[in-house]
């Protein structure tokens, strides 16, 4: 009870303290709606800083997922998912690229006997490269702030497989048109949606195709006018206001 009178407490001076800013940004539409108290939120997305020339074929048997191996990122679901998957497509490969101690998701791998297809890797210097050898995103996370991973790996024709998780996926990915989203920490749902791409290599390929399309929409350009604009309305506010003064 404490705790929640603490909580409560603080969550009440964040709002008064956010309601006297202009405007509070957030990342995603879907963080928005949980903001019902305020009335200056304006949404604005991650840019992807490097907008990369080269992007894949999606004809490798090769599904990548890349973040830091924590609780978060859900990567010991995406194991028990792929242990589902491997035994319908033993031929496919899962490779995950991160930082962090993989101790407890090695064990997770040998316990599902799934090592000769399921490989655990440290992070790497351009991860873009890795994406375009690649077929297919998995994203497994429990939670995100936004998941700009995912638009990195749109932006190199990688259809990507999402829980869809708060708050991100679903701001990101049109569901059956670039990607397909799972019920978040549904396992066989994560399961049957990576098997339905690897399965059908025209859908991965059009989906792949129209990843790369809707990446567009974050890249640093139009982002970056984004800000500009909200800079503008803000001062353009201020200016009369002292006119009108």
């Amino acid at each position: 009870k404490i705790r929640k009178l603490i909580a409560g407490f603080w969550m009440a001076q964040l709002i008064r303290n956010l309601r006297r800013l202009d405007k509070f940004v957030v990342l995603s539409y879907e963080d928005k709606q949980k903001w019902h108290e305020l009335a200056n939120v304006s949404v604005i997305y991650n840019p992807i800083a490097r907008y990369p020339e080269v992007i894949s074929d999606c004809s490798s048997k090769k599904v990548i997922s890349a973040g830091r191996f924590e609780n978060q990122k859900g990567f010991d679901m995406l194991i028990k998912s792929w242990s589902i998957v491997s035994k319908r497509y033993p031929d496919w490969n899962l490779e995950i690229y991160g930082s962090g101690d993989k101790s407890s998701y090695n064990k997770l791998v040998e316990e599902n006997n799934i090592g000769n297809s399921c490989m655990l890797m440290e992070a790497v210097q351009n991860l873009n490269e890795k994406f375009t050898e690649s077929s297919i995103f998995a994203f497994s996370s429990r939670f995100e702030g936004f998941g700009m991973v995912i638009t990195e790996a749109m932006a190199c024709g990688l259809p990507p497989v999402a829980f869809a998780c708060p708050c991100g996926p679903r701001d990101i990915i049109e569901d059956g048109v670039n990607g397909l989203l799972a019920e978040p920490g549904n396992i066989e749902d994560l399961a049957n949606k990576l098997s339905l791409l690897m399965e059908d290599s025209e859908m991965r390929k059009e989906m792949g195709k129209q990843a790369r399309v809707r990446s567009e929409r974050f890249s640093i350009e139009i982002i970056a006018v984004e800000w500009d604009e909200l800079f503008h309305s803000l001062t353009e506010v201020k200016s009369n206001v002292r006119h009108s003064s």
